[in-house]
């Protein structure tokens, strides 16, 4: 499930910000001048809202509607007749790189739609029982047609101005499980012979690059080759993600950059005839140099823009007395993915079917197992069809259990069985392999699927005990935690349909503590934050990430998740290890990072974000002009 959650800004009557296009006047709305007795009655009802609750404008096709997940919420909100909401409708272009004239109206920054007030409001309501309520406010001015927009809006208290509130856009789910996969009896690393080798490996590794230089030789690359023991394996694919220091032309930087990982790709292309698949992405190293920057008597040069401090290090032989520093920046980050090479019997699909019956009919379970792993690689890369399964022949015995195992597990991940068919295939393994661990975390894997499509979600708590036995059945404790967190992942939804909050809160502080000891994946550690997000627990999913963010090699989902997350406080962006995060996401996709300045009825975050110096700034230095 995926939605799109409006986080509301708390705060008073927003003032000074540009505006382009005003309406004729404020409705009469009247200025409070700081005295909280003329708002108590919404201001305590807000203090009272559940965090769950949220209040959130919407511009659809050109009307102007305000959600709440509760009609009594708005009830509660608006109590006597002078009671009321109205929206300011501000435009993008008041929020550019260049000023803009300054509003000159107390209530609002751009175009006010005429408020409504509290019978009104009952009036244009739409409601879903138990879900949501709607009001439409109004229609879109001919005036603003057309225009990038976003709602601002307005809570009025007897015609006083109380509230304002604005939005950002933050991608959120509620369920979605982390991955946890099903288990196989496949061959151990002490099984593994000189003929049983693993099939693909993967190798990360960083390589330092020399200044001024883009060729590299068989030489250069003879140490890589030499430990990725080619004559065993063949290169498939090549990932570099190559970075220059930041002096210089920017232009020439990433070109010189482009022409060091190229000729790294063809030294090895020489190494093997199969053909090597390539990627290679460049970038100027503003990250690592913004964070070592500041060990050094220099740390002034990170408060200023790049172009300030590609200026600033041809001045006074100063690249000279950084080339330390720099030197460590020019490097490449290689992912490199390896496939053994298979032999003439390990490559033809009869061969294959022979010698896996052959292996069967003489009890031989350890080359059986290896040659069913050849089968499902070649299955995976599309090199045989999924039909091969069923011409070979597995005798339904305890002894055979374990290739019985690995099949069921293999056809329900690549989807050709589903999820019930699935557990009736492992509830039938059962019987053949009594007490066998791996069919019992299966089972309580594919439960977990199962549970997410019944109509109705209602608690299992037998499938908690049966996932917090397998701890005793020797499944890796990490393992059983994945299992667990999912579990309470779907018991919050249960709890949170019911409105059963402290519940659903209790769930979410045994995932919160549950996940620390596990060793997250960067898709993983997202997945866990959205999901935070979903239940308003925005500082655990900010915490979740914050460690991971600021690497070099943090994922763009990442990188990007914390931002959507973090950009709208105005203390973060004071920090430059804040803005190296921002560089980090400019490096990883700058078109991304500057949509994120979109309207958030536009799949940004918000382009009132840009009120803010610090964020004009990084916007219009990386991002002025490429619309």
């Amino acid at each position: 499930m995926r939605f799109l959650l409006l986080i509301i800004f708390v705060g008073a009557v927003i003032q000074n910000i540009s505006a382009q296009r005003v309406s004729e006047g404020n409705y009469d709305i009247k200025d409070p001048r700081g005295d909280a007795n003329k708002c108590r009655q919404i201001l305590t009802s807000l203090a009272l809202f559940p965090k769950e609750v949220r209040l959130s404008p919407r511009i659809e096709n050109n009307d102007v509607w305000v959600y709440i997940n509760g009609r009594h919420w708005f009830d509660e909100l608006f109590k006597d007749k002078n009671d009321g909401i109205a929206i300011d409708l501000v435009q993008k272009s008041q929020f550019g790189c260049e000023p803009a004239p300054a509003s000159t109206w107390f209530s609002h920054t751009g175009y006010l739609l005429k408020p409504l007030y509290r019978d009104d409001i009952r009036k244009n309501m739409l409601e879903s029982p138990g879900l949501y309520a709607a009001i439409n406010i109004g229609t879109i001015p001919d005036v603003l047609a057309g225009q990038s927009l976003e709602a601002n809006y307005l809570l009025l208290q007897d015609k006083y101005l109380c509230y304002t509130g604005r939005m950002v856009n933050v991608d959120f789910h509620g369920w979605k499980l982390l991955e946890t996969g099903l288990y196989y009896d496949t061959l151990t690393e002490s099984q593994l012979t000189e003929k049983h080798k693993a099939l693909y490996k993967t190798i990360r590794v960083s390589i330092p690059f020399e200044r001024n230089k883009s060729i590299y030789n068989q030489k250069d690359v003879q140490p890589l080759i030499d430990s990725l023991n080619i004559t065993d394996y063949a290169i498939s694919k090549i990932s570099i993600q190559a970075y220059t220091s930041i002096e210089g032309d920017y232009q020439r930087n990433l070109k010189l950059q482009q022409e060091r990982a190229e000729s790294m790709v063809g030294a090895l292309q020489a190494f093997q005839k199969e053909k090597i698949e390539s990627q290679v992405t460049t970038f100027e190293n503003w990250v690592d140099f913004l964070n070592d920057i500041q060990l050094s008597p220099y740390k002034y040069l990170a408060g200023l823009t790049k172009e300030e401090v590609k200026q600033e290090l041809t001045r006074n032989n100063l690249e000279s007395k950084l080339e330390p520093i720099l030197k460590n920046h020019r490097k490449a980050i290689v992912v490199i993915q390896l496939e053994k090479r298979l032999s003439m019997r390990e490559s033809d699909p009869q061969q294959l079917k022979k010698f896996f019956e052959q292996a069967i009919l003489e009890r031989n379970l350890d080359e059986a197992r290896y040659l069913q792993q050849i089968i499902f690689y070649k299955i995976r890369k599309r090199e045989l069809p999924d039909s091969v399964l069923h011409d070979l022949t597995i005798p339904e015995a305890n002894e055979m259990g374990g290739l019985l195992l690995n099949r069921a597990s293999f056809l329900y991940d690549i989807g050709a069985t589903d999820v019930f068919e699935a557990i009736q295939v492992f509830e039938k393994l059962k019987t053949i392999l009594p007490g066998n661990p791996k069919i019992d975390y299966n089972l309580c894997s594919l439960h977990l699927e199962a549970w997410l499509y019944t109509d109705l979600l209602q608690p299992l708590d037998n499938l908690k005990k049966q996932i917090e036995a397998l701890r005793a059945k020797k499944i890796p404790d990490p393992l059983v935690r994945r299992l667990l967190i999912n579990y309470h992942i779907i018991l919050s939804e249960v709890h949170h349909r019911n409105q059963n909050y402290t519940a659903k809160d209790k769930a979410l502080q045994f995932i919160y503590q549950t996940y620390t000891p596990l060793k997250l994946n960067d898709a993983d550690l997202v997945n866990l934050a959205k999901y935070f997000s979903h239940y308003s627990m925005f500082d655990w999913a900010i915490r979740l990430l914050q460690q991971r963010v600021k690497s070099i090699q943090a994922s763009e989902d990442l990188v990007f998740y914390y931002l959507s997350l973090t950009i709208y406080n105005t203390r973060n962006l004071q920090s430059v290890g804040y803005r190296t995060i921002m560089l980090n996401a400019v490096n990883q996709n700058r078109f991304r990072f500057c949509s994120q300045f979109n309207s958030s009825f536009e799949e940004g975050i918000s382009f009132q974000l840009l009120k803010d110096p610090t964020l004009k700034k990084t916007y219009c230095e990386n991002c002025n002009g490429l619309f």
